[in-house]
């Protein structure tokens, strides 16, 4: 397909031929936000956000009152609606105005009209192929070494808050946004318990921050596509649906020669509270941001009366039970240890 009309000419990003990739997207997006009116419109928005802190012991999560994301957070995800919608991320339905940079061969790096982060990207596989890792988790983690001065990394799994569940995508946003980057390594500290390590590479299982995660931390790229290989069988294992992807969301980042990239195995797509009627109802539907300590609510009635019991009930419906997390344990640790 023909792209000429889409990617933006590298004399449009400025001088400073030969920046890194993390300079690139911020110089599209600066672009974007004179040439497009609905991303200008957006990050307008984003101005006018409220935030709220709930904090815990070692640890907070942040609420976003984001009117703007009520389209993600009621997407229809079902098969049906689906198929009947047209792909907003293919080449060809994409607005006028948007613009991309390349990533390798096969992926674009496009603007997000839609922003949670102070900078939002959306990374877009130039074909139309399902949103899934299996063999694309080394080109996760090229994305977070290439983007590591400016941006972390997100996947959401087809069902765990991908509003494009039949397009594979990532996303980027700024690194220290979500209150999960700064806090992660005193949280693994107190509470991360070591299934694995060696010289290049160390991977732990962390719980107690309302969250359940497996963080693979490495030096090596090789290491940690097999480390993730080993999460992704022996999570498989344990799902009943043994033909889908096992339902995660994932954050990495690339920081002083070293990946960490956060695992979170998920139970539920959406939360009890989220199907729940007249007060009871809170509408926030879970992605890797929110697994990041940053809780995107887009009603405002919501953003005032989330509690801290709310978002207990909310992330232990959601991730793995201690039970299945603990049966996850067993069996990745004997997969590393083989």
């Amino acid at each position: 397909m023909d792209l000429g009309h889409l990617l933006l000419p590298p004399q449009e990003l400025g001088p400073g031929e030969g920046r890194d990739l993390a300079s690139q997207a911020h110089a599209l997006l600066e672009h974007q936000k004179r040439t497009w009116g609905l991303l200008r419109d957006g990050y307008e928005s984003l101005r006018r956000v409220e935030f709220r802190e709930i904090r815990y012991d070692g640890f907070m999560v942040k609420l976003q009152f984001n009117p703007g994301r009520i389209t993600s957070s009621t997407a229809k995800v079902d098969a049906r609606s689906i198929s009947e919608r047209p792909c907003f991320l293919c080449i060809q339905n994409l607005p006028a105005d948007q613009r991309a940079i390349p990533f390798g061969n096969d992926f674009l790096i496009l603007c997000n009209p839609f922003p949670i982060f102070p900078e939002h990207f959306t990374i877009t596989h130039r074909e139309h192929t399902p949103q899934r890792i299996d063999d694309f988790f080394p080109t996760l983690l090229h994305l977070s070494r290439d983007l590591q001065t400016r941006y972390v990394v997100l996947y959401n799994g087809p069902k765990c808050g991908a509003s494009a569940p039949d397009h594979l995508h990532f996303q980027a946003g700024d690194k220290n946004f979500m209150p999960l980057d700064d806090e992660f390594p005193v949280i693994a500290q107190r509470r991360g318990e070591t299934l694995f390590t060696s010289s290049r590479t160390r991977v732990q299982a962390v719980e107690g921050h309302l969250r359940r995660c497996v963080a693979i931390e490495s030096v090596d790229e090789g290491s940690a596509a097999g480390v993730f290989e080993s999460f992704r069988d022996a999570f498989q294992e344990t799902a009943s649906k043994v033909d889908e992807e096992p339902m995660m969301n994932i954050i990495s980042s690339y920081e002083e020669g070293r990946w960490r990239v956060l695992l979170f195995p998920r139970a539920r797509h959406r939360p009890s509270c989220y199907f729940a009627e007249g007060d009871r109802r809170i509408l926030i539907s879970p992605a890797s941001v929110d697994l990041g300590g940053m809780c995107i609510t887009p009603l405002h009635e919501d953003f005032l009366k989330v509690s801290s019991d709310d978002l207990r009930e909310m992330f232990g419906e959601v991730t793995l039970s201690h039970e299945h997390f603990r049966e996850l344990k067993d069996r990745l640790r004997s997969k590393l240890h083989t």
